[in-house]
């Protein structure tokens, strides 16, 4: 079961326990989910009109269950879409184009389910430091490599910026429609699970004035 951080849905009452927030579609453990959304008011058309309702998902939980043992690490990528409004039908357009931009920072010891697609070669020195949970803290200095499109086959859900279908997933419960890949990154620390992020959109086209 996927244990969920969030509030109530609909008009199901506001006093729900997270444990019975049923997802769809995942591997692996989800530890955090959160929706948002606002709608749009079009002013392109002959007249000001209701637009779609763009909408983010976000959703966090653990790349799996082997305790990463190695230097602090990072990665992640942001894909592209371009949004093309219809506004006679009230239809958004999601598309593709290209597979964005792509990091990795440190050697990600052990982790052989992430990669870039491709790496432009180019790499330089970063750092993040934290002192406040104490001067013991573990920080992280290492060379940064930027690439474009990465493949990830880890939980809680594997894509390849490379297919455009695999950016695309089905509702797994929360929203509305199809969920747009917009953001992932993963961070691994020594002694710890390794954990990923993901941020998604989707599109409500109904209703309004």
């Amino acid at each position: 079961m996927a244990y969920i951080v969030g509030g109530s849905r609909g008009s199901e009452g506001c006093c729900q326990l997270v444990g019975n927030l049923q997802l769809s579609g995942f591997n692996g453990c989800v530890t955090s989910i959160n929706v948002s959304a606002n709608t749009e008011i079009n002013t392109q058309c002959a007249e000001p009109k209701t637009g779609p309702t763009i909408g983010n998902v976000s959703l966090g939980g653990y790349a799996s269950t082997d305790v990463y043992v190695g230097c602090p690490s990072q990665a992640g990528v942001s894909i592209n879409w371009i949004r093309k409004y219809d506004c006679v039908n009230d239809i958004i357009y999601f598309i593709h184009s290209g597979q964005g931009s792509s990091f990795i920072s440190g050697p990600l010891t052990g982790i052989g389910y992430i990669s870039m697609n491709k790496s432009t070669g180019r790499t330089y020195p970063v750092i993040n430091a934290n002192s406040s949970s104490g001067p013991t803290s573990l920080y992280l200095e290492t060379n940064r490599e930027d690439g474009y499109g990465m493949s990830y086959n880890g939980n809680i859900l594997s894509f390849n910026t490379s297919s455009e279908s695999s950016l695309v997933m089905s509702n797994f419960g929360v929203g509305s429609g199809d969920m747009y890949l917009q953001n992932f990154s993963l961070s691994a620390s020594p002694g710890n699970y390794p954990t990923v992020s993901y941020s998604f959109l989707f599109t409500i086209s109904e209703g309004g004035f």
